[in-house]
């Protein structure tokens, strides 16, 4: 279950409308909607005001959700970084030719150990 369709059960457990939820929080309907749909990523505000109100702690599911994202792309970049390596092992490197893969690779690294790519929160459709 994702953290919209949890922020939607538990204001449904309450027996909480979206219209009343963004009342009591200081958010628009629209914005409670959206997160709800997946169209949107509630920002930590948000989320802080959201748990006040329906009294459930989402940070927590928030953070394991990026947790999970961090794990995926730092595999994805372990899995590349030792294909390169057993290619420019067991092949004839010509980097005439081949200079593309290096590049490839450590742009990659430098964009993930900066936190520049990012995996979109997932929409719901």
């Amino acid at each position: 279950m994702d953290l919209g369709d949890k922020i939607k059960a538990a204001r449904s457990q309450k027996g909480i409308t979206q219209k009343e939820l963004a009342e009591k929080t200081g958010l628009t309907e629209r914005t409670i909607q959206r997160i709800e749909n997946h169209e949107v990523e509630p920002s930590v505000y948000s989320l802080n005001k959201i748990s006040e109100i329906l009294s459930f702690d989402f940070k927590t599911e928030k953070h394991r959700i990026m947790k999970r994202r961090n794990q995926i792309i730092y595999t994805i970049m372990i899995v590349w970084t030792i294909a390169l390596v057993f290619n420019l092992i067991f092949t004839e490197f010509n980097f005439e030719s081949r200079w593309w893969e290096i590049v490839i690779w450590f742009m990659t690294l430098v964009f993930v150990l900066t936190g520049q790519i990012y995996i979109p929160y997932r929409k719901k459709r």
